[in-house]
Formats: C-alpha cells, sequence, structure tokens
C-alpha cells in the first residue's frame, strides 16, 4: 500500500512537473520573441540602412545584422554576449528568403545554433526599407541569446526534481507512519484470530467505532466469532448430553437386564422348581415392565434434549387438575383429595394456556405418581389452581415426610434419589420430576419445591397464559 502511494505521489510530481517547465519554456521563449519583435520593429523603421549601430547604443544582449543586396553584411553586438553565448549563425540571405514568411515578410521567430556547444539564439529577420520609403532593400536580422533561458529552466527543473524528492520521502514516511497506525487494529485482529485458530475461543476483537470500517468488521467478528463459540458450544452439551444419556441408560438398564439374564439362565438350567414357576416369571415380568418405564423415560429425556418440536393446543389446567384428583383417589381411596383456589377462595372455573396435551399430562402423571408412592396412604392431598401476574398456577401440596433443603435443590437431577426413596421397591428411577423439569422447560415455564405447611412437600408449577405467550412470541 505505501509503495502505490509513493508511486503514485512520484508519478503525480512528475507530471506536474513536466508540465510546469513545459509552461515555463512556453512562456520564457514568447517573452524573448516580443522583445525580438519590439527591437526589429524599432530599428527597422529609425536606424539608417547604411550604417550599423555601434555596440554602445545596442541594448546589451542582442546581435544585429544588416544585409543590402550587393553588399556585405554589416553586424552590431555586444562583446560580453558573445564570451558566454557564442556567434550566432545567422542564415544568409537566401537562406532566410526560405523560412517562414507573414503577410508582412516578416519571418516568424526562429532558434538558430552558435560557435558554442549548447548556446541557441533566437532570432527573427524584418525587411529593411530607407526612410520615408516602403521598398524593402535589404534584410535586419535581430537575435538574442536562449543562455539565459536555459539556465532558468535548468534551474527550475532542478529545484522542481529537489523538491519533488523531497516531497516523495517525507510523503513516503508519512504514508508508511499512517498506513501502520491505520493498519493495527487489523494487526491486533490478525493476533486474536491466531489464538482463536490455537483454540481460545473465548478471545475477542477490541471494539472501535462502528463508523470506520475496521470498526465494522471488528464489530461483524465479534458477533461471527460469538455465534461460532455457541455453536461449539452447543455441540459440546449435545456430545455431553449423548455420553449422559448412554452412562444413565447402562447404568439403569443393568439392574433389570442382570435380573432377567439371571432368572433365565437359571430356569434354562432346570434350578426352579415346578411350585416357584410362576414365581419367576413374575419376577422377570415385573423387570421387564420396570425396564420398559425406564426406556421409554429415558426417550422421553432424549427427545426433549433433542428440543423435538411441542404440538400447542389450547389446555385447561382446572381440567386437568380435577382429573388428578380423580386419579388419586383411583389409586388410594383412602386419601382426602380436594381442589382447592390457590388464593383460598373457591378454584377457577377454567384456566387455559396453550401447551401439548400429552406432555402437560404427563406432568401431571409423574407428579401424582411421586405423591402416592412416597407419602402415606391415606394422607390428606390438595391440588390448588390460580393465577399469579401473567402465570398459571398449580401446587400440589401432600402432607408426607417431606424431603430437606438440600434434597429440594436436587431432586431434579436425573437419578438422583432422596434418601426416603433409596429403596427400589418404591418403584422411583430418579427420573420422573426431570422430565417434569425439562418439559415445563420446553414449555418456558419452570417447577419449583417447597415445604407445605403443616409438614410434607409442595410441588409448585407455572405456565405462562396464553397473553403472555403472546407477547413472548
Amino acid at each position: 500500500m505505501v509503495t502505490v502511494m509513493v508511486s503514485l505521489l512520484t508519478l503525480g510530481l512528475f507530471l506536474s512537473g513536466t508540465v510546469m517547465i513545459g509552461l515555463l519554456q512556453r512562456h520564457l521563449m514568447s517573452q524573448v520573441d516580443t522583445q525580438l519583435t519590439t527591437t526589429a520593429t524599432s530599428m527597422s523603421q529609425t536606424t539608417s540602412p547604411r550604417t550599423a549601430p555601434t555596440s554602445s547604443v545596442l541594448p546589451s544582449l542582442f546581435y544585429i545584422r544588416y544585409e543590402l543586396e550587393g553588399e556585405e553584411a554589416q553586424t552590431a553586438y555586444s562583446q560580453d554576449t558573445l564570451t558566454y553565448a557564442g556567434t550566432p549563425r545567422i542564415p544568409t540571405l537566401l537562406e532566410i528568403g526560405e523560412l517562414a514568411e507573414t503577410d508582412s515578410g516578416w519571418t516568424q521567430p526562429v532558434t538558430v545554433d552558435s560557435d558554442i556547444k549548447d548556446s541557441p539564439w533566437r532570432a527573427i529577420a524584418v525587411p529593411l526599407v530607407r526612410a520615408g520609403t516602403t521598398t524593402p532593400i535589404g534584410v535586419l536580422t535581430v537575435a538574442l541569446p536562449l543562455t539565459d533561458v536555459q539556465h532558468t529552466l535548468r534551474n527550475t527543473a532542478l529545484y522542481v526534481s529537489t523538491a519533488g524528492i523531497v516531497i516523495v520521502f517525507v510523503g513516503g514516511t508519512a504514508a508508511h507512519y499512517l498506513v501502520r497506525r491505520s493498519l493495527s487494529p487489523l494487526r491486533a485482529i490478525e493476533s486474536t484470530a491466531g489464538k482463536i485458530a490455537a483454540g481460545d475461543l473465548t478471545q475477542r476483537i477490541t471494539p472501535k467505532p462502528s463508523t470506520t470500517e475496521v470498526g465494522s468488521l471488528a464489530l461483524s467478528l465479534n458477533t461471527m466469532l460469538t455465534r461460532v463459540e455457541q455453536s461449539f458450544a452447543a455441540r459440546e452439551e449435545s456430545e455431553r448430553r449423548i455420553r449422559r444419556f448412554v452412562s444413565d441408560a447402562s447404568h439403569e438398564l443393568r439392574t433389570p437386564l442382570a435380573a432377567i439374564s439371571g432368572y433365565c439362565e437359571l430356569y434354562s438350567m432346570g434350578g426352579v422348581p415346578q411350585e416357584r414357576t410362576s414365581e419367576v416369571m413374575g419376577r422377570i415380568q415385573s423387570e421387564s415392565t420396570r425396564m420398559g418405564a425406564l426406556v421409554e423415560d429415558l426417550l422421553t429425556l432424549a427427545r426433549l434434549d433433542e428440543g423435538r418440536p411441542l404440538e400447542f393446543s389450547e389446555v385447561d389446567l382446572v381440567k386437568m387438575a380435577d382429573n388428578a384428583v380423580f386419579d388419586l383417589q383411583a389409586l388410594d381411596p383412602t386419601r382426602n383429595v380436594a381442589l382447592v383456589s390457590l388464593s383460598g377462595r373457591r378454584p377457577p372455573m377454567a384456566l387455559v394456556v396453550r401447551a401439548d396435551r400429552d406432555r402437560i399430562q404427563q406432568v401431571f402423571t409423574n407428579i401424582v405418581g411421586n405423591a402416592v408412592r412416597y407419602t402415606p396412604k391415606g394422607s390428606p392431598v390438595e391440588i390448588a389452581v390460580g393465577t399469579k401476574g401473567q402465570v398459571a398456577v398449580v401446587e400440589v401440596r401432600d402432607h408426607g415426610p417431606g424431603i430437606s433443603q438440600q434434597e429440594r435443590e436436587r431432586v431434579f437431577e436425573r437419578f438422583y434419589r432422596t434418601e426416603n426413596s433409596r429403596n427400589r421397591s418404591l418403584g422411583g428411577s430418579g427420573l420422573g420430576l426431570a422430565i417434569v423439569a425439562g418439559i415445563l422447560g420446553a414449555h418456558h415455564g419452570q417447577a419449583k419445591l417447597s415445604r407445605t405447611s403443616g409438614g410434607g412437600l409442595t410441588v409448585r408449577i407455572e405456565l405462562p397464559l396464553i397473553q403472555a405467550q403472546a407477547q413472548r412470541a
């Protein structure tokens, strides 16, 4: 870039200097021609054609020659001028007649050589007439040396060349400094790109004013890097989830598979008495059922992690809560189950949200199943529904043993079981509340746990109302 700038600057200075020297030469030659014309006009009208003027009356630089027909030419000049400019080689009368003439008989000013090399003269020839007549009797030739013109042109060319060299040098130095300074952000970008190529995706380019090209480039690159980092993070998270899914599945499926394999091997070896065959087959069937339920839960979590689209429709949470009351009473008729309002008054007639009906039904099923599984038979359960701002709220309150604060912070983790649910005979796999949290998260909702007043556990689910979903959309 600096080379291009210096080259363009040099070319511009060269062209401008050439044009300036040409114009100066044309101007100086025009001045010389004007002097020749003026002097020739004056001398051809006032000087006697037979007597050449003496050197003392001549302008200091002029060379004058009178040439009459049939007579020897007479000359007048300044010796000092001939010393440095030489004697001009004035054309003869015949040669003068061959020069281009104007309508008045005057020749155009011409450049002639001298007996000194590179010391030309400028000469003009005019008709010579007697006083009071108009008939030409000879030719008057007036010449001026061009030494001063050449000297002026050479000095001017030298000054222009020297100034051009200085300008090119100073301009090149300034261009080098300014280019390096203006490209310093690009070097910073290059350095940052090198670090990113080495694997550090957290690097960012120092922001610059977005009104400049470099600032706009830095802003675009930072945006791109953020998206690239997010893409890598999403890929790593996806890989982590896959590894976690495989690890969890292999861990949880090992126990039922080992039991089924063991009973089958025992039966094939004839180690099962006839009277216990039905018992062994029942164990195999129960383990198969538990394994099937576990696989179904794992597939549900995998679909949630994958982010498959949900089938949204209008869902009445009051109706679903009423169905959950019926399910609780069917599972344990000894329980006192009530549908109440979140505010303590009568429950609302309807509470509609846009959600995937099957997924929300699975949320209620998992919560109700936990209430039946982990609380004593006959303990009461209340299901409260209501709204809080732009959020629909459903609370399932049991009056069982409850769980500690530390455990409430971890129960939404996959395969986590509380101390009072460690026994596998209770049937839990540690995935129920994880599925609840995943489904609600896909609906932009959330699940919370708290202690029930008087003892027990309250599971609170929150879903945005239709108005809030419309605003978010």
